[in-house]
């Protein structure tokens, strides 16, 4: 099978909080993150559909104080759990997501 990630992943948990569109929310763990998206494990009985728009806030993350939030969208499900691809995503965000990145390395 042909490998379709556009960035490097690195196998890392941190705590976030999914917000759906509905105002519902999960509080779930990263299995891995990348510059592009990150990968949560199963979530109970109702995950999100393919393609919806979630808010995704970090609860913890290493060398940050406060919690941070990003948008994302649900790109892939699978019996293990959902994949998801960031959206809107500005330099703030980046320098973020590689400030995790460089710490879990």
């Amino acid at each position: 099978m042909t490998e379709k990630r556009r960035h490097r992943r690195s196998s890392i948990q941190l705590d976030i909080e999914l917000v759906y569109p509905d105002g519902g929310s999960s509080r779930v763990k990263t299995r891995d993150l990348s510059i592009g998206g990150f990968f949560v494990e199963a979530i109970g009985n109702q995950p999100p559909k393919l393609g919806t728009h979630l808010t995704v806030t970090f609860l913890s993350a290493p060398h940050q104080s406060g919690t941070y939030s990003l948008k994302a969208r649900v790109q892939r499900l699978s019996l293990n759990g959902i994949a998801m691809t960031f959206i809107d995503f500005d330099l703030d965000d980046l320098r973020f997501i590689e400030t995790i990145l460089a710490s879990s390395s």
